[in-house]
């Protein structure tokens, strides 16, 4: 039998018709054409796919930041599998599935944000066409949060910690993201009840926003993190318009998890790759010491944890606080007391300590002391403590939200320096500041 007229065709030709189809027509075409099987498949390299993955509106894989597990980096992109996986997710977000396809999709978005084009200090255009993608994406699906496994919900509660930075402070929604298609009291209200129960802050999550993994090590607890920025974004969208002018408020969207996208972050000095010196701007939060027992130890009426505690006119405290950090010289740092990890990790993102001052509109100054460190899933761990009269009074701990030196900074819980069993709790959120504010920035 003679070949069909479409096999006759010269192989760079077929493969420039193919790059003009959807990735489904080419799999699909390839059942029907041995020639464009061998085309598709049984290529020595990953030119096709490369062309196919860079004409759809994909970030460039040769282009994303360095990972930040301790996993060795590929030589070469994978540039079908990401292809693959890429359009598999969207169908998969788009029609609802669920099981291991939705498993495999999460990670995928997830993915997504990590391999994001960082943002660079020249004259280009650092829009990412991945996060583009993502957050359309995101903003059409629906998810039965309750309904997954654990370690979906951890993946989705990472992705949503994210989309929470897209709230809009006095200014009305055109798009709601997944998350805000329950009722903002409703969702408020879940994350006030998860953030202030005293009984997730212990020994062995560190009293923050962290849980154990299966060989004992610590990772970051994403659904934690996810309650602690709808709490804490919820409380800044209260405030005027102009206090947030004059706070500062961060970039919002989801374009504000882009490595390097905070300020200065191209100027900072060769070792700080986490972009901790600068001004920093830190809002915390936290409810009257007689409503955080009260909440967590009652048991009048209906009980101590009750979603109803938080009806619809409640309302926690919250403080700007300025931050003004120094990264300690590598050579003088003090050694971690942590198992470090594999030297190639290591010599990339090696543990950084800083020193600094804490000031509150409310408060007397304070010396603030700290570090921060790759976990072994990846989460970027903020430590410190702040001191009054050098007296250590406070911790917090914390995660970077997106990829290193992001815009969306770094959320997480505070509570009192020596975790006794009476000591509160509460999120704070903050994020690098273009410049440091005036004396007597207090409102």
């Amino acid at each position: 039998m003679p070949p069909a007229p479409f096999d006759t065709l010269p192989s760079e030709l077929i493969e420039r018709i193919l790059l003009f189809c959807d990735v489904y027509d080419a799999a699909n075409l390839a059942l029907t054409s041995r020639t464009v099987r061998r085309l598709i498949y049984q290529s020595e390299d990953q030119y096709f796919w490369r062309e196919l993955f860079l004409s759809r509106p994909f970030d460039d894989l040769r282009k994303a930041p360095p990972p930040l597990t301790t996993q060795k980096p590929a030589l070469q992109p994978d540039w079908k599998t990401g292809l693959q996986r890429r359009v598999s997710a969207d169908a998969v977000v788009r029609n609802g599935t669920t099981g291991p396809r939705l498993h495999r999709a999460l990670e995928t978005l997830v993915a997504a944000v990590e391999t994001a084009l960082p943002v660079s200090d020249g004259p280009g255009a650092d829009e990412s066409e991945n996060l583009k993608w993502l957050d359309t994406l995101l903003r059409s699906a629906t998810f039965d949060e309750e309904s997954l496994p654990l370690h979906e919900q951890q993946l989705l509660g990472r992705l949503m910690s994210y989309l929470a930075l897209t709230y809009e402070s006095g200014e009305s929604r055109t798009a709601e993201t997944p998350q805000l298609r329950l009722t903002r009291n409703e969702m408020r209200r879940t994350s006030r009840c998860y953030v202030y129960d005293l009984r997730r802050y212990k020994e062995d999550t560190l009293w923050g926003p962290f849980m154990r993994g299966e060989k004992g090590e610590l990772r970051a607890n994403w659904v934690h993190m996810q309650h602690i920025v709808n709490v804490v974004a919820m409380k800044l969208h209260e405030l005027p318009g102009l206090a947030l002018q004059i706070y500062n408020k961060p970039r919002a969207g989801i374009s504000a998890t882009q490595a390097y996208s905070a300020p200065f972050a191209h100027e900072r000095k060769p070792h700080d790759w986490a972009g901790v010196a600068g001004t920093w701007r830190r809002f915390v939060c936290f409810m009257d010491y007689r409503d955080l027992f009260a909440f967590n130890f009652s048991v009048s009426g209906t009980g101590p944890r009750e979603r109803t505690f938080f009806d619809d006119d409640y309302q926690e405290a919250i403080r700007p606080v300025e931050l003004h950090l120094d990264v300690l010289d590598p050579s003088t740092s003090e050694s971690s007391t942590e198992p470090s990890e594999p030297p190639s990790h290591a010599a990339r993102y090696p543990p950084l300590f800083f020193k600094g001052l804490s000031r509150g509109a409310h408060s007397a100054d304070a010396a603030v002391e700290g570090s921060v460190r790759v976990l072994a899933d990846g989460s970027v761990r903020w430590s410190f403590v702040t001191k009054y009269d050098g007296l250590t009074q406070w911790s917090a701990e914390g995660l970077q939200i997106g990829n290193i030196c992001s815009a969306a900074g770094v959320g997480g819980i505070w509570t009192g320096a020596f975790h006794e069993d009476a000591d509160p709790a509460g999120p704070f959120w903050m994020w690098k500041m273009p410049s440091a504010l005036e004396p007597g920035f207090n409102a």
